[in-house]
């Protein structure tokens, strides 16, 4: 029966990517289509995609190889623009040396993985996230499509939401998380991307339609993070929001900026006195040991990095902590039996320091701060522009990602993953077209 499977998807994949290719040759709207279905489809891991070789027990970050309809759609939208004449198609986008160092590094500490095959699973979703990221950023520099990328997020996070109300209500769930696998991988998925919202009705020139789609896409965003309730999205959603708000003010003051942050003032006061009672119930019943297991996984993880200048493999964390190496003696601590397991470290700074090592932690702070850096700069570069509100939304959604990611190891986690990478394509296409403009400039005085 599993062969049968196995089977029937690669007949799929292997017939669907060229015919998807031919498709997105015949017309730009198709290639649109397809974009934006890419973009829509990165939640569904499981119901759209199938995991080769898997062990789904596996306390690790990638549980198998996945090959799901974001991966389809990516290669089919690859090819076809590999193969339209009409665009040059641009290999290397700004920040992506220290993307592929990031991948080189993670590759390096093979040296020292136990498992060769859980290895696998976490590389291989690193490729097909470069190859995303490739894709997309070739995609929106070719038809400076934004447009296509905010209604599909915006008709994701509405979708997602209504899944989240089925899940709370109908089928009782306390901490539902709609589309996503966790419900910390929903809240940090809808921090990211609420704040762009927010600042499209702050700064952009919109229809009603527009607006209302928007605002409501805003609203969703936060009823999402409420019902979610992961302790570090709640208290983060408002210092992005803070954030869009900040530089939003600083740039212009206008009557609609005003009405909407008085609107969303009242809407926010009247959704914590709501949720007020569940929130509350979710911090009193929150375990009186989590900081101190937080400091205990800390501690691991600091001992494994401190044992492999590589780091002890990747996703290879689940193997290094449990019996028989001994990084889980932690002075202070009882020590485990040894089949215990302590879980994996609830940040991805220390959890890639750990399976990669303190230098690969280095590359993937520089990653970070180049993309935060450049799109602070793009905010000053755009300021007199319609797109002005995209860095804007950016700011405030990397920032609480980023800090949220102190708690959380969740944007290792593919969906994540995925939309990380989405803005990073963003940030660079923004990047490049205010080069090239200057550039332009430069040539014609």
């Amino acid at each position: 029966m599993e062969m049968l499977k196995y089977i029937i998807f690669f007949t799929v994949f292997f017939i669907s990517i060229p015919t998807l290719t031919l498709v997105f040759l015949s017309q730009p709207k198709w290639q649109r289509w397809g974009f934006a279905l890419t973009i829509f489809s990165i939640p569904f891991i499981d119901l759209a995609g199938i995991n080769f070789f898997g062990n789904e027990s596996y306390r690790g970050t990638s549980r198998g190889y996945e090959i799901t309809l974001t991966v389809i759609l990516t290669w089919s939208l690859l090819l076809s623009m590999l193969l339209n004449r009409k665009h040059k198609f641009i290999l290397t986008p700004p920040g992506i040396w220290i993307f592929l160092l990031y991948i080189l590094f993670s590759f390096i500490s093979i040296i020292n993985a136990n498992s060769y095959l859980y290895f696998g699973y976490e590389f291989f979703k690193m490729i097909i996230i470069f190859i995303f990221f490739i894709t997309a950023y070739n995609y929106i520099i070719q038809t400076r499509d934004i447009d296509v990328i905010l209604k599909s997020l915006a008709c994701l996070i509405i979708y997602n939401l209504m899944w989240m109300l089925y899940q709370k209500y109908p089928m009782n769930i306390w901490q539902p998380s709609g589309l996503f696998a966790h419900r910390n991988s929903t809240a940090m998925f809808i921090n990211l991307i609420g704040p762009i919202f927010l600042s499209y009705i702050l700064n952009a020139k919109t229809t009603r339609k527009e607006f209302y789609l928007y605002f409501f896409a805003y609203i969703c965003s936060a009823l999402s993070v409420a019902m979610a309730l992961s302790r570090a999205s709640i208290a983060l959603f408002p210092v992005s929001t803070a954030v869009v708000f900040f530089f939003s003010f600083s740039y212009r003051i206008s009557m609609q900026k005003v009405k909407v942050l008085l609107l969303s003032l009242i809407i926010g006061t009247l959704g914590i006195i709501k949720a007020a009672d569940m929130v509350v119930e979710r911090f009193e019943t929150a375990s009186p040991t989590s900081a101190e297991t937080r400091i205990y996984l800390a501690n691991i993880a600091c001992n494994v990095a401190n044992a492999y200048f590589f780091g002890g493999g990747l996703n290879n964390w689940n193997i290094k902590t449990t019996y028989p190496y001994t990084y889980n003696h932690v002075e202070g601590f009882d020590t485990l039996e040894e089949d215990a397991n302590p879980g994996i470290v609830e940040t991805i700074y220390l959890l890639v320091a750990a399976e990669c090592g303190w230098i690969t932690l280095i590359i993937l702070l520089i990653w970070f701060i180049y993309y935060f850096y450049t799109n602070l700069l793009n905010i000053w570069r755009y300021k007199n522009t319609g797109i002005l509100y995209m860095p804007i939304g950016i700011a405030g959604g990397l920032l609480a990602i980023y800090l949220q990611s102190t708690l959380e190891w969740v944007l290792k986690q593919t969906p994540n993953f995925y939309e990380l990478v989405l803005i990073f394509a963003i940030i660079s296409v923004m990047n490049q077209v205010y080069k090239d403009h200057n550039k332009e400039k430069t040539l014609t005085a």
